[in-house]
């Protein structure tokens, strides 16, 4: 008989700070709920996201014939808090996840390692083991995988939230063939009682209203999406709400009291108003490939940034989670948070992102420089629109010179 206890001290010493199993079996909530908001248009601007993609994902049959079990995995990424630096010069802000490596490649050799101990370990209970390893990118429905085998559970920002760790993990899955309940699925993990009870406080923070019911995520207004994901413009109306932020966004996290109280306990926080259930903080390393990056970091200066070739870019962020957005959509998030910023320095380096080579950051740049107004950037947009080809950049120094900055 495979013994769970062993599976998961194995897991544990490969760096996982969770480890539950239970049963591969489908997840009809989960596949109602996906094709709901589908329907609802509450996933657009993902084109993989799809009902097709639903009745894979939450099948894992699907994803591996005979599946039996599935490990669910958590990883807690948090490090020490940088401190705010008060100097002045605009910085924009980075989720937290992303400031040191990219997690993929942090996580997926040591999945691949715990595959590989596992068809050793149970080679003599089943000649062939198979395993498929998820984290995050793969057809898995993760958050429904940890909440059914005890995680954590749904918060109302539709983040998984864990006794101790808060949202603060990333999740990770391993489908395999290997029986691992016993006979009766005694030996599975079952799905916790805890609640978010009556706490709405992560939906009311929310800047862009992206949380317009619990348990309900509008993708299109949340600013997670709108600097990574969307390829194209941000809308207009949002730009305003997006403050400094370009990449990710941890307000709703932040706000938790589940995460608060977790921040707390591993000595992250500072905060006579949070009690805890011990006096003291545990013990706690953070991990160094996950702590912030030389030239990355939390809160990296703005106006530099707008100055990034191609290939700088590609260096700069080599390993970082960041390069998912790719030159151009950093750079348009850039400028939204320099046009946020009130600060009349950036306007030379904004003047100067009217000439970059991509359309979609000569545009950003006419937002900010018409958030910012003054003579030298009305000037300066009006030139541009004398020399400017591209109808929709077009469109957007127009509307920039139309603002009241602009016309004051």
């Amino acid at each position: 008989m495979l013994n769970t206890t062993t599976i998961k001290e194995y897991a544990y010493s490969l760096g996982f700070d969770l480890v539950h199993i239970t049963n591969a079996e489908e997840f009809p909530e989960a596949e109602r709920v996906i094709k709901e908001r589908i329907e609802q248009g509450l996933m657009d601007g993902l084109p993989w996201f799809t009902t097709e993609r639903a009745q894979v994902s939450c099948h894992p049959d699907a994803l591996l014939p005979q599946a039996q079990s599935i490990i669910a995995l958590a990883m807690f990424y948090l490090t020490e808090q940088p401190g705010e630096q008060q100097d002045g010069i605009p910085r924009g802000r980075i989720s937290r996840y992303a400031w040191g490596d990219d997690y993929h490649e942090i996580i997926k050799p040591k999945l691949q390692q715990f595959a590989a101990w596992l068809r050793d370990y149970a080679r003599d209970e089943i000649r062939e083991v198979e395993t498929r390893l998820f984290v995050d990118t793969g057809r898995m429905v993760d958050r429904a995988v940890a909440q059914r085998a005890g995680l954590g559970w749904f918060g109302k920002n539709t983040n998984i939230l864990t006794k101790g760790w808060g949202s603060w993990v990333f999740l990770a899955e391993i489908v395999t063939n290997l029986p691992l309940g016993g006979d009766s699925g005694q030996f599975y993990d079952t799905p916790t009682k805890a609640s978010c009870g009556n706490c709405e406080i992560c939906l009311r923070a929310c800047p862009t209203g992206a949380l317009p019911a619990p348990y309900v995520l509008d993708n299109t207004r949340c600013i997670s999406y709108l600097t990574i994901e969307l390829r194209g413009s941000i809308p207009l109306e949002l730009r305003p709400l997006m403050g400094n932020l370009i990449f990710g966004c941890d307000i709703c996290q932040q706000v938790c009291p589940v995460n608060l109280v977790a921040e707390r306990r591993l000595g992250l926080r500072q905060d006579s108003r949070i009690s805890t259930s011990s006096s003291q903080p545990v013990h706690f390393r953070p991990r160094q490939e996950l702590r912030p990056r030389a030239g990355v970091g939390s809160s990296p200066e703005l106006i530099p940034l707008l100055s990034l070739t191609e290939e700088q870019f590609r260096e700069r962020f080599r390993l970082s989670p960041i390069r998912r957005t790719k030159r151009r959509g950093l750079l348009r998030n850039v400028c939204v948070a320099l046009g946020n910023s009130g600060d009349h320095d950036a306007v030379p380096a904004l003047i100067g992102a009217l000439h970059d080579y991509e359309p979609l950051v000569r545009g950003h740049a006419a937002w900010a420089l018409g958030k910012l107004g003054g003579e030298q950037a009305k000037q300066a947009l009006e030139e541009a629109l004398k020399r400017e080809e591209d109808e929709e950049v077009r469109k957007e120094i127009r509307c920039a010179l139309e603002t009241e900055a602009c016309q004051s």
